[in-house]
């Protein structure tokens, strides 16, 4: 774990913090110890774990690894869960929490979150071969339709906001859905996911999904952002104003990374749809 030694002021990283962190805010020096992050690894092209080299990969890996050589850190990452992310960050099972993390109220109740990462909003992802199915929100919430959905994310609290009339189904593991919709096709399946994983899902080789459902509008849903969380600690807050300095000066590196990130081929492991 990151371990604090003393307090300066340091200007260039005295930038907003989304959860609240005070502009004018002393920070702490962070020594080269190990900053542990907690990443699900099961969310390219933002975070994916390589079950074959047993190392992360995608975006958000990339930038923290950039962010530890520029704090000269050591780097360990460990593996999470959507459902226990939040909890293993309150149990200090790691530092930071990175990937598809979207910010939220509660989450910036909870913790220090940093500046946005990227932009991002909810999406609607199917197969190809039901793309002429789905031109409207109104399409997809029917009873024939089936909505799948990875467990403990803000996928599965947009999808039970906003769907009145077709069936959902929550399934543990992210990669499984996608195993679904490879399974069946066919069948009128329908994903609410982040505009990010449905651009670069549909993109990869052989894939059956559609981009269409980037188009489609949906109920309330503003452009939201992708952010990294710590804990409201000393140390947390000096983390995420780190990490936030780290954003503001290296940003046209930051898009750069995202955009490789995209056309990036991901090794993933194997999930089984569960039905």
């Amino acid at each position: 774990m990151l371990n604090i030694i003393k307090i300066l002021v340091f200007p260039i990283l005295s930038t907003s913090v989304v959860a609240h962190a005070s502009n004018d805010v002393e920070i702490n020096t962070i020594t080269s110890t190990a900053l542990t992050v907690c990443t699900t690894g099961d969310y390219p092209p933002l975070t994916s774990y390589n079950t074959k080299t047993k190392k992360y990969e995608g975006f958000a890996p990339k930038v923290v690894r950039k962010f530890a050589q520029y704090m000269k850190l050591d780097l360990e990452f460990q593996r999470t869960t959507w459902q226990s992310l939040s909890s293993d960050l309150l149990a200090k099972k790691c530092d930071l929490a990175i990937g598809g993390i979207t910010y939220t109220l509660g989450r910036s109740q909870l913790f220090y979150l940093t500046e946005p990462i990227i932009k991002s909003k909810k999406a609607v992802l199917f197969s190809k071969e039901n793309a002429h199915l789905f031109k409207s929100f109104s399409d997809i919430d029917k009873k024939e339709n089936l909505i799948i959905e990875n467990k403990g994310g803000t996928n599965e609290v947009y999808t039970k906001k906003i769907i009145e009339n077709a069936p959902i189904r929550i399934i543990e593991n992210n990669i499984a859905v996608f195993h679904c919709f490879e399974k069946y096709h066919k069948k009128p399946y329908v994903m609410f996911t982040d505009s990010v994983e449905v651009e670069y899902r549909s993109s990869t080789a052989d894939s059956v999904l559609s981009s269409s459902g980037l188009n489609i509008a949906l109920r309330n849903n503003p452009e939201s952002y992708k952010v990294y969380m710590a804990n409201q600690t000393i140390k947390g807050k000096a983390l995420v104003l780190a990490m936030n300095g780290f954003i503001k000066t290296y940003r046209k590196e930051i898009d750069q990374w995202y955009q490789e990130s995209l056309k990036q081929p991901y090794y993933e492991e194997e999930a089984v749809c569960p039905f």
